[in-house]
């Protein structure tokens, strides 16, 4: 399954900072839902047809906002980040690095123009990956399926 978290200093998620800036989370996050919906990547089957096809399926897309304390660059209170991570499911075949990397630089791209010139940030920084099952990766699903699938003893 994959998973959109949008990583925020705990404070620009209050009001005050909302109406004092215009920055609002909840908004960038819907934006950042709308743009993965929009990714699309070769289809990796020789010859099929559609040419393109969506880079991860939309309707198992978990999404967050994830309140960040004393989140700081260089150890200066004064410098904040925003940090979007995309973890874009199991590995699929045509989900090459290239295809991350033109992700990582849409998403990227979108938060910049969403953000402008807000007061204190001093990074925007997006990470796409690929889960990959063989590193320690499971969902409830699948170790529910298992469950049952093993004789009690």
């Amino acid at each position: 399954m994959p998973h959109l978290r949008l990583y925020v200093p705990e404070e620009w998620l209050r009001d005050d900072f909302r109406q004092t800036t215009g920055f609002d989370a909840k908004r960038l996050l819907d934006r950042l839902v709308q743009v993965v919906a929009d990714l699309r990547m070769d289809n990796p089957a020789d010859g099929a047809s559609p040419k393109e096809v969506p880079m991860i399926n939309l309707s198992n897309l978990k999404h967050a906002i994830v309140p960040l304390s004393h989140a700081y660059v260089g150890g200066d209170a004064s410098k904040r980040f925003l940090h979007v991570t995309l973890a874009a499911g199991n590995d699929t075949p045509g989900r090459t690095s290239a295809v991350r990397v033109r992700a990582a630089r849409t998403l990227g791209d979108e938060v910049d123009k969403f953000v402008g010139n807000l007061p204190g940030l001093t990074s925007v920084t997006v990470h796409v990956k690929d889960i990959d099952r063989d590193r320690g990766y499971s969902t409830s699903a699948e170790r529910a399926k298992a469950r049952a699938s093993t004789p009690e003893r």
